[in-house]
């Protein structure tokens, strides 16, 4: 059970992984065609996180996305699902 929970961690990562990858080169892809240049994103990432609420907000915000899934990735197993039969 350890080995496929670790397994599906594993690829639900891969796939967000290459999905934020896809993301970021259309982006990247779009500004170069309409003419904005290739630093046109790295200008705009000064302006996402402007306060130290947000940044602390952010981090937090990450944690408990990736908390749950690292228990499970430690523990190896799942909480069950008796509530859904």
């Amino acid at each position: 059970m350890k080995k496929l929970i670790r397994k599906q961690l594993l690829k639900k990562y891969a796939v967000t992984a290459l999905l934020s990858v896809l993301g970021l080169l259309y982006l990247y892809v779009g500004d170069v065609i309409f003419g904005y240049g290739m630093n046109n994103i790295s200008n705009l990432t000064s302006f996402l996180f402007f306060t130290i609420f947000e940044k602390l907000l952010g981090v937090i915000l990450f944690i408990i996305l990736l908390g749950p899934d690292l228990l499970h990735w430690i523990t190896g197993h799942q909480p069950g699902r008796e509530a859904e039969r």
